[in-house]
C-alpha cells in the first residue's frame, strides 16, 4: 500500500477513534501513526509554533468528524425495526427516507471535513508529496498487511 499524506491524516484520525480500543488494536495504529509521522517529517504531538492556532482547529476537526453518526449507527440488528416501519406504510416509508437524507448528510459531512483536515494539514506542515510504501514499514520492521479486526473492539 502507498500512503500519502491524506492517509496520514488519516491514521491519526484512527489513532484517536481506536484510542480505547483493544490493545492490538490500538498499538497498530499508533505504531503505524509513528512511522507514518517519521516519514513525513511531523510531529502531531508538537506541532510547530507557527501552527499552533490552527492545529486547534484540526484537533477540533477530527473531534467533530468523529462525533457523526446517525440515528441507525449504533444499531447492529435493526430488523425489528425495520419491521416496524415497514408496518407503518406511507409513514414508514417516510421514516426511511429521512434516515436515507440523515446518512447522505452525514457522509457529505464527513467528506467535508476531511477535506478540510487535509487543507489544514497543508497549511500547518506545507505540501506533502511524498509517498511511503508498505516496503518502507516493512524495512523498519512494521507489517501493515497484520492490521487487526476493529469489528469487535
Amino acid at each position: 500500500m502507498d500512503y500519502d499524506y491524506r492517509v496520514l491524516v488519516q491514521t491519526y484520525i484512527e489513532t484517536q477513534q481506536y484510542q480505547n480500543a483493544r490493545p492490538d488494536i490500538k498499538a497498530y495504529y499508533a505504531d503505524l501513526l509513528a512511522l507514518l509521522e517519521q516519514g513525513f517529517g511531523v510531529d502531531f504531538a508538537a506541532p510547530p509554533a507557527s501552527g499552533r492556532a490552527l492545529w486547534m482547529l484540526f484537533r477540533a476537526t477530527v473531534d467533530s468528524y468523529l462525533s457523526l453518526r446517525t440515528p441507525w449507527s449504533h444499531f447492529l440488528e435493526a430488523g425489528l425495526i425495520v419491521r416496524k416501519l415497514e408496518d407503518l406504510s406511507d409513514q414508514g416509508q417516510s421514516i426511511f427516507h429521512l434516515s436515507d437524507q440523515i446518512a447522505q448528510w452525514t457522509q457529505s459531512s464527513k467528506e467535508a471535513h476531511l477535506q478540510l483536515l487535509y487543507q489544514l494539514f497543508e497549511a500547518i506542515y506545507g505540501t506533502r508529496e511524498l509517498v511511503v510504501t508498505s516496503r518502507d514499514l516493512q524495512a523498519k520492521g512494521f507489517d501493515d498487511a497484520n492490521k487487526p479486526e476493529v469489528t469487535d473492539w
